[in-house]
């Protein structure tokens, strides 16, 4: 049976009161809820199927409307699942306005089974929903591959991993000096990032640079610094990766036939070594020192490469190589 905090499992009994203004209220707050990032996934997906089903039952209604903008604001920090959603399809004959609601929720499932819903509106005689649709089926594209089961940033994941990685360092700094000789650098996980710095990140020509793995992730770590762990492990904080983001550092790679991928430097290492994520979400980048020009990242190095196929996937990475470190002094190759 699913586990729901205090203030969730009445919003969603309210979702089912005969009163359209109580139901309307309730999906607002739930809007509220989601966007904050705060439930755990299986919390979400159960607050969404719900949302889903007030959003077509009550359909034109405002109730209707609010639970469908609630499905949209939850997409932010969490991926439906699309047998959850797969029923707003039902919508999508109601004009564009709608369809382009439905469409949007559809490709962030980044279940390919979304596909021939999605594709079935390009042909349609209006531009606007065929601009929708080409634009749902780049979101679908984003799919992260790979039999990982935790693929995504949740709360849950980053709370965890923060009390794996805390625990490691209480290990590594007690006995540090008594076996090195020289006191411990100062090593920190940070808090949550402030909601200016979130609001930045997505600010502007960000928006649509920004991936939201990295907006998950920011919204419960906002930095770390590692800088004994083999020659020093970093995950920056917000205003360092909007600077790189914008105009001081990496934003594209080029690879030797010209073809270039934009990109999200988030970490890096003591040796100059930036780890970069693409915009789908779908590919972590080791770039060493190499050539940048106008934002553009070249190099011949072999160690150039995709080691991880997702933020997650790097992360795991991470939180091993600290705990080797750790254990045997063994240097991360990350």
């Amino acid at each position: 049976m699913t586990w729901l905090p205090t203030d969730l499992a009445p919003l969603l009994a309210r979702l089912s009161e005969p009163d359209r203004r109580t139901r309307e209220a309730a999906a607002e707050h739930l809007a509220d809820l989601l966007r904050s990032g705060e439930l755990h996934q299986e919390q979400a997906e159960h607050a969404i199927g719900r949302l889903a089903e007030v959003a077509v039952a009550h359909h034109p209604g405002a109730d209707a409307a609010a639970a469908r903008y609630a499905i949209g604001e939850a997409t932010a920090c969490y991926r439906p699942p699309l047998e959850r959603v797969r029923g707003l399809a039902a919508l999508a004959a109601d004009g564009p306005a709608v369809l382009e609601d439905v469409l949007d929720i559809l490709a962030r499932t980044h279940d390919p089974a979304a596909e021939e819903i999605i594709r079935s509106h390009r042909d349609d005689p209006r531009a606007d929903v065929r601009a929708t649709a080409e634009r749902a089926l780049t979101e679908l594209a984003g799919r992260i591959p790979g039999a990982t089961p935790q693929r995504y940033v949740t709360p849950a994941y980053a709370d965890q991993w923060t009390r794996d990685v805390s625990a490691d360092l209480a290990t590594f700094t007690a006995t540090f000096e008594q076996e090195r000789g020289y006191p411990c650098g100062e090593h920190t996980l940070g808090a949550a990032a402030g909601q200016a710095e979130l609001v930045a990140m997505t600010a502007g020509d960000l928006r649509h640079v920004m991936p939201s793995e990295l907006l998950n992730w920011c919204r419960r770590v906002r930095e770390v610094s590692l800088p004994d762990v083999g020659n020093g492990l970093f995950l920056h904080p917000p205003d360092l990766i909007v600077a790189h983001a914008l105009a001081e550092g990496v934003q594209w790679m080029a690879d030797g036939n010209g073809r270039r991928e934009r990109v999200v430097v988030f970490g890096s290492d003591g040796g100059g070594t930036l780890y970069a994520l693409n915009l789908t979400g779908t590919a972590v980048h080791r770039l060493p020192p190499g050539e940048v020009l106008d934002g553009v990242y070249r190099s011949a190095d072999l160690r150039a490469d995709i080691i991880a196929p997702h933020l997650v996937g790097f992360l795991d990475l991470l939180r091993e190589a600290v705990h080797e470190h750790v254990r045997t002094g063994a240097v991360p190759a990350l």
